[in-house]
């Protein structure tokens, strides 16, 4: 199987390294789920915010907000 970017993001998200051979479920469920989030609208990502824990400024960019949620995941 051939690494990509985006794999080697997730990877370096989950396991705090960027290394391919880390590569695993839950890296490839948190990619999944990065992939779901981008199809959220900004009142989705209100609530998934919200279940994380951080209230989400629907004023700014939908991406800002997505990057938020992902900043936050990667912390906790």
């Amino acid at each position: 199987m051939e690494i990509t970017e985006a794999m080697l993001d997730a990877i370096e998200a989950v396991k705090g390294k960027r290394n391919a051979a880390y590569w695993d479920n839950r890296c490839k469920r948190y990619m999944e789920k990065q992939e779901n989030i981008k199809n959220l609208t900004k009142d989705e990502l209100e609530l998934e915010g919200r279940k994380l824990g951080i209230e989400l400024d629907k004023r700014k960019s939908k991406q800002k907000l997505i990057k938020e949620i992902e900043n936050f995941s990667k912390k906790g």
